[in-house]
């Protein structure tokens, strides 16, 4: 969406084709809206991959091993993963920049912290990121957040003065959520209504509801997106290989195979997808796949381990309860250059604690507890009592060339190519997240919180990466520092494969820059 934009920006007759391989969830939708709410059931469940499979059970995809999971961890429609995703939207720091010259792990992006700057406070006037500038993080700014930070909430005091008490910074959750300014947005603010995963007022950046805007209202007579165009490859002309003409897609409602021609390629699929693609479209100058002479394209796949450690307190005398269905709070002081050599990593005020304990020590909730018929002083005994309280994290783990995708001959639910997935965790990580832990136990101390436990950690496929790693040469890389494939003329993957490194924060806003620079830098090669 963003590139479109620039583009169109400038040239409001452009041509542009938009091959979307998925079908359309219609968004900001009120009936869809209450059937979410009444049942729970998100309307795009049915869009994402299905689990491995399991013995007798079937399933969906294959891997080496189940370190890496692929179900939850994107959408696969009109809109992508945005439609889901929770709306972090950090900046990376400018050490994440030079990786191999701080640690000698993985290696350094072509292009500086600096350069992305003014691209980075595009990104979120673009999608809309509240957030709370004025706090020192390492993070040079050149102008503030587009809309104020969301506040703490009641139930981040308690975190928040541990912080406090050991020294850890922490500042307001950057979130794209539109919030309340005197500029002008087509985009209504967010209502706070606890239901992120379905918005029905397109308050959380979501792709597909910019598309449609887009589309909507403006002059664009040859933007167009069709959907349910699944791209089987990309072509090259013959007589040169640095040349791409085309593409050739199946139409999901006809299984017609169709080939369209292009001045110009960008493959927007995703990290796992756009490597893909790559890799499956062999002709005779590019026997491995586009962009693949030197066997790098679906190497280094690294994701986010997202951990969550609990423990109890013995009152709430407060009654302290979940107020959004967001956090509010963040810290970044471990996502430092002292951090970096070992894995940087943040900690996050989850939005859904403290929890009451029930009599089976478990978790419940006010809902739970009106729902079993408990009259409202019962309710507020309970809630005053012990319960459960969180620190959700990230952590950055680093690239492997032996992890990775390949395309896997079978179709799934959708229509699309299945991915064979290979990955093992770090040898160093479990040594890794010990460390992590006993600073969260530290945190747990000072909130006088006991009994710490481990209640997860996820090698989700959310944040996959760096599997067309942007470099200085293709010896370390798949693409330049202007997202264009080695070796072509006109090809380029904007996506997080491309991203040369993860950092410890969620990749949108840093795709949004890349996005947004891209698009001047096409529009720049045209003047």
């Amino acid at each position: 969406a963003a590139i479109s934009q620039k583009l169109l920006e400038k040239n409001p007759k452009a041509s542009i084709l938009m091959l979307e391989a998925g079908t359309k969830v219609e968004m900001r939708d009120f009936s869809q809206y209450q059937n979410y709410v009444i049942t729970g059931d998100r309307p795009y469940d049915n869009k994402q991959d299905e689990s491995y499979p399991q013995h007798d059970k079937p399933g969906e995809n294959t891997t080496n091993n189940h370190d890496l999971q692929l179900r939850g961890s994107r959408l696969l429609m009109y809109g992508g993963s945005t439609v889901h995703w929770g709306g972090w939207s950090f900046r990376l720091k400018p050490e994440d920049f030079n990786l191999k010259s701080n640690t000698k792990q993985g290696i350094d992006w072509p292009i500086e912290y600096r350069d992305l700057e003014p691209y980075y406070t595009e990104a979120e006037h673009y999608i809309g990121v509240a957030g709370n500038g004025e706090v020192n993080e390492g993070i040079p700014r050149n102008s503030p957040y587009p809309y104020a930070a969301y506040p703490y909430t009641l139930e981040d005091q308690p975190l928040r003065k541990a912080f406090d008490e050991l020294d850890i910074g922490h500042n307001s959750m950057p979130i794209a959520r539109h919030g309340v300014s005197d500029s002008e947005s087509p985009h209504a603010p967010c209502q706070t209504t606890g239901t992120c995963k379905y918005c029905p007022f397109g308050a959380r950046y979501v792709a597909a509801n910019y598309l449609d805007d887009m589309i909507r209202f403006n002059d664009y007579p040859n933007f167009i997106i069709r959907k349910g165009a699944f791209v089987q490859e990309i072509l090259v002309d013959p007589k040169d290989k640095s040349k791409i003409i085309g593409a050739s897609f199946k139409d999901q409602a006809t299984q017609e195979v169709h080939t369209v021609e292009a001045n110009k390629v960008i493959v927007a699929a995703g990290a796992i997808e756009s490597a893909k693609l790559l890799l499956r479209s062999i002709s005779q100058n590019w026997e491995n796949g586009i962009g693949n002479d030197t066997k790098l394209v679906g190497k280094n796949l690294i994701t986010h381990p997202y951990f969550i450690y609990q423990a109890e307190i013995d009152a709430n005398p407060e009654l302290l309860q979940p107020e959004m269905n967001f956090p509010t709070m963040v810290s970044r002081h471990f996502d430092s250059p002292e951090e970096q050599a070992k894995g940087k990593f943040i900690l996050i005020s989850p939005p859904g604690v403290p929890d009451p304990i029930n009599k089976e020590h478990k978790a419940t909730s006010i809902a739970q507890l009106m729902q079993i018929g408990k009259t409202r002083e019962e309710i507020d005994k309970q809630i005053s009592g012990n319960a459960f309280v969180q620190v959700h994290g990230i952590i950055e783990v680093f690239s492997e060339e032996e992890n990775g995708v390949e395309n896997y001959n079978k179709i799934n639910h959708l229509g699309l190519i299945e991915t064979s997935v290979k990955y093992t965790k770090p040898d160093t990580f479990d040594k890794r997240i010990k460390e992590v832990e006993d600073e969260i136990e530290k945190i747990f101390d000072k909130m006088g919180a006991k009994n710490m436990t481990n209640v997860m950690i996820s090698w989700r496929a959310d944040h996959a990466a760096c599997l067309t790693r942007m470099a200085n040469d293709k010896t370390e890389g798949v693409v330049d520092k202007n997202l264009k494939v080695f070796d072509t003329k006109n090809l380029y993957v904007c996506s997080n494969a491309s991203f040369s490194s993860l950092g410890a924060v969620n990749p949108t806003l840093t795709l949004s820059a890349l996005a947004l620079r891209l698009g001047d830098h096409l529009n720049n090669s045209e003047s």
